[in-house]
């Protein structure tokens, strides 16, 4: 499994759609892609295919969210305020 982050029901796997939740300014881009190498003037940021570009920490943070990790490291949870 890839990473995703967690809203209750919904499970957000790519930057597309955490971009839609936590809006588009506030994803934080990782400084490569830790997974693979893109060919050369191919710009992986682009690529919609999963989460791992994307420094979710940071992003959930800048977007003022309270999160936790899952027993699956890769599973982020939102953790709301009637959660705490």
């Amino acid at each position: 499994m890839c990473n995703a982050v967690i809203d209750g029901e919904r499970a957000y796997a790519t930057p597309g759609e955490l971009a839609k939740f936590v809006g588009a300014e506030n994803l934080v881009w990782q400084d490569h892609n830790p997974f693979s190498r893109w060919p050369a003037g191919e710009d992986w940021h682009r690529m919609d295919l999963c989460l791992c570009p994307i420094d979710l920490k940071r992003t959930l943070e800048k977007a003022g969210f309270d999160y936790k990790r899952g027993v699956d490291p890769m599973e982020w949870f939102i953790v709301r305020r009637t959660e705490r």
